[in-house]
């Protein structure tokens, strides 16, 4: 499992709109130096997902479809990742002799990444500062 640029980058732009209510891509964009078309590309996703709403109109923008206490880091990386299994579930060779440890290692994964993203942010805020790395 890797996590690129476009998860690092939607998990600071779910944790912007967290912080800031409705906000617009432009904002966004400057506070996390993230470029702007790439950012609009990540929100598109985040909205198709359910996890970002907008409103229209010159006072519009994005904000969360949820409470952050209500939206996983896993759920923002899944829907911006795909899959983020470290095993590849069509591969018939993941038997019982050597898939387990594979497989015990992915739900581990999976767990930790369960994490609320009012709780991620607030891991970070305890040292001062927000955390955006994984």
């Amino acid at each position: 499992m890797r996590i690129t640029s476009r998860g690092r980058y939607g998990l600071k732009a779910m944790m912007e709109l967290a912080a800031g209510g409705l906000l617009k891509t432009r904002e966004i964009s400057e506070r996390q130096k993230i470029p702007q078309k790439y950012l609009e590309q990540i929100i598109h996703s985040l909205r198709k997902n359910n996890l970002v709403s907008s409103v229209r109109g010159a006072d519009g923008g994005y904000r969360l479809a949820r409470n952050p206490t209500e939206i996983t880091v896993l759920e923002i990386l899944s829907a911006l990742e795909g899959d983020l299994s470290i095993i590849d579930r069509g591969d018939s060779t993941w038997d019982e002799s050597t898939g387990n440890f594979w497989k015990e290692l992915d739900e581990k994964i999976a767990s930790m990444l369960q994490i609320p993203l009012s709780d991620f942010m607030e891991s970070g805020s305890r040292k001062g500062e927000l955390m955006y790395y994984i």
